[in-house]
């Protein structure tokens, strides 16, 4: 082939006449259909035509496209289609798709391409997240994904879209991408499935993002989403104590428009106004305008401004929250124990319950600024799943009465090699920094199993000081 198609492909794209670029050079390659090089260079004339619509799509504050943009945008990615790339490949990588950052779920050609291809598409670096000065950042294969399951959620009413394909590839990326926080993909697998009535589905999705957040307020409102048909009651009791978890007023606007809509078609008016007014009051400490949805729900005969007067709103929260609980399991139970050691991570404590009972969670669960002290009692409540028992939240409580749990107070005997005694308890050299040999101390005690010798014995948890002398 002449150097001169080349030649004028390349004046044409730097000209920016994009169109007679792949024209001409399009009736050429449909002759040689094989030719790499040509296929390489009619690839460059989309990429560029792509890249002039989205310079100006990118520097918008919403980075959303107008109609004629999406128009141009997907005929230049059918035309990519018509190129038979052979995937995986050097042009459609990471400069190609961050053409798409931000706004690639406003691209219905776009995202039919990431489905079509699926994992074919992509390339060892591909599954690595990014490393930056403020953390990580997404993979390339979970931002993707997510693109395609946001591209659902806003426009599968309109658009043509196969969702067993975008589920697959969620799934895909939730399996294979290397980064260490994946709950999005399982948070976007739930939103997706709510979306086609697909509840039972998308509650186990929901599930397994909130036994990881269980303090925040978004992971209760998903759960929430799966009841909004089947128990109504379920899904006010899960908004409720998504309110309880939120950090920051603006996150309980979903919560709070879903009670309103929840309560007035109970017909509970009252506490339907109250809700809304609280979302009201959301918005105007904020200087923001309300979503149409929210005004559609001010505009009806039931709302009343004044019954958030009338109603203890933030009570009537709190006591509905005290249910979510029995919906984030199978089974709900409760426990009494102490804190015996905190995880070396520093993310996590164990706590004693009884010999050959403890329990493992995550700092996330308590209910209080940081780790729980050792020898704290706690009351535990319990996720019972078919044989897999999990922490879901442990609050601080008085001091308990325990037959397997003590509190001494003595004279040490400290051996040389760094351990000692209170009388028939063993203390370990970590907990004896500063403490001297025949100190009187204070100390509690645990009847544990000898991980050496597999028989039980008193072990110290817990050593102070003690105010009383040695007499």
């Amino acid at each position: 082939m002449s150097s001169e198609i080349f030649a004028q492909i390349r004046e044409l794209k730097q000209q920016g006449k994009y169109v007679e670029a792949w024209n001409f050079g399009f009736s050429a390659f449909q002759n040689e259909p094989t030719n790499t090089y040509l296929r390489t260079s009619l690839f460059w004339v989309c990429y560029a035509a792509i890249k002039a619509v989205q310079e100006s799509v990118l520097a918008r504050q919403n980075k959303a496209p107008n109609s004629n943009e999406q128009s141009i945008v997907n005929s230049w990615i059918n035309c990519i289609g018509q190129l038979n790339l052979s995937v995986p490949c050097d042009e459609l990588d990471y400069r190609f798709f961050n053409l798409f950052k931000g706004c690639g779920e406003h691209y219905q050609t776009y995202i039919q391409m990431l489905i079509f291809y699926g994992p074919n598409l992509y390339q060892q670096n591909d599954f690595k997240p990014y490393q930056t000065d403020k953390g990580e950042y997404p993979s390339l294969v979970t931002r993707l994904a997510r693109q395609t399951s946001k591209a659902w959620l806003m426009h599968h009413k309109e658009w043509d879209l196969n969702l067993d394909g975008i589920l697959n590839f969620l799934q895909y990326a939730l399996d294979n991408a290397l980064d260490r926080n994946k709950t999005w993909l399982q948070f976007d697998i739930s939103k997706c499935l709510v979306s086609v009535n697909r509840y039972d589905e998308a509650r186990s999705a929901a599930l397994s993002v909130l036994r990881k957040k269980m303090t925040e307020s978004w992971a209760w409102g998903a759960l929430a989403d799966t009841y909004l048909s089947e128990d109504p009651n379920a899904a006010i009791a899960c908004y409720c104590k998504g309110i309880a978890e939120a950090h920051e007023p603006p996150f309980c606007i979903p919560m709070y428009f879903g009670l309103a809509k929840l309560f007035s078609n109970k017909q509970e008016f009252e506490l339907a106004s109250a809700s809304l007014s609280k979302l009201i009051e959301i918005y105007n400490a904020n200087g923001w305008q309300l979503k149409p949805e929210h005004n559609e729900l001010v505009q009806q005969p039931w709302f009343d401004a004044s019954a958030i007067e009338a109603v203890d709103i933030g009570a009537e929260i709190r006591n509905r929250s005290n249910n979510a609980l029995q919906y984030a399991t199978e089974k709900l139970d409760m426990v009494i124990g102490i804190v015996d050691a905190h995880h070396r991570s520093g993310k996590g404590f164990s706590i004693y319950v009884d010999l050959n009972k403890k329990l493992s969670a995550r700092q996330g669960v308590f209910f209080g600024k940081g780790l729980p002290e050792i020898g704290t009692w706690l009351e535990v409540k319990l996720a019972k799943d078919g044989d897999e028992i999990e922490v879901l939240e442990a609050h601080k409580i008085d001091e308990q009465t325990n037959g397997k749990v003590a509190t001494v107070e003595g004279n040490l005997k400290l051996n040389s090699k760094g351990f000692g005694f209170i009388d028939d308890a063993f203390i370990a050299p970590f907990l004896l920094k500063g403490y001297q040999n025949q100190e009187f101390i204070r100390a509690i005690k645990i009847w544990d199993l000898d991980p050496k010798k597999g028989t039980p014995s008193w072990r110290v948890i817990k050593v102070e000081k003690s105010n009383l002398s040695n007499e």
